[in-house]
């Protein structure tokens, strides 16, 4: 019992560790308004591009994937039964709430829009105590699954 609790409470701090170092760049402007850094930050970044003959810069090579793209993630590769809701971190605005989710024994953090599991989910909400995953249908006429994650009692 000592282990799982202290297990929990250390994928708890982590997450607020993480939460912390992000947090800063999601803050309102001093004005009231939101800035273009409270939304959230685009997934893909691609490197400037350096600078060649003459001063000019060379756009990036289109042939060359970009990490992680291609390839699914872990997290995107596991069915959503194998997974379990551990610590949700609420945010002043609630499209930068954070959840962390768990899968033998890693834990991996999830905010808003983020891809997860097999079939493709999108996290759409995360709310105080659960997560709302959808994943989309096989066809046009088929509604999408909704699944809720929620957080053990």
């Amino acid at each position: 019992m000592f282990k799982s609790r202290l297990k929990s409470a250390l994928l708890l701090a982590s997450a607020v560790a993480v939460v912390m170092a992000i947090v800063p760049s999601f803050a309102p402007a001093q004005n009231g308004t939101a800035s273009e850094s409270a939304q959230t930050p685009a997934v893909r970044s691609v490197p400037p591009a350096l600078p060649g003959p003459a001063g000019r810069t060379a756009p990036p090579p289109e042939d060359d994937p970009i990490p992680g793209e291609t390839d699914p993630t872990l997290i995107e590769r596991v069915n959503l039964d194998d997974m379990s809701l551990s610590a949700i971190v609420v945010a002043s605005n609630p499209d930068n709430n954070i959840a962390m989710i768990e899968h033998e024994g890693m834990g991996y953090l999830v905010h808003k829009g983020s891809r997860i599991g097999a079939q493709n989910g999108v996290v759409r909400e995360i709310t105080a105590s659960s997560i709302i995953i959808e994943e989309p249908s096989g066809g046009p006429d088929i509604e999408s699954k909704v699944v809720e994650l929620t957080l053990p009692q």
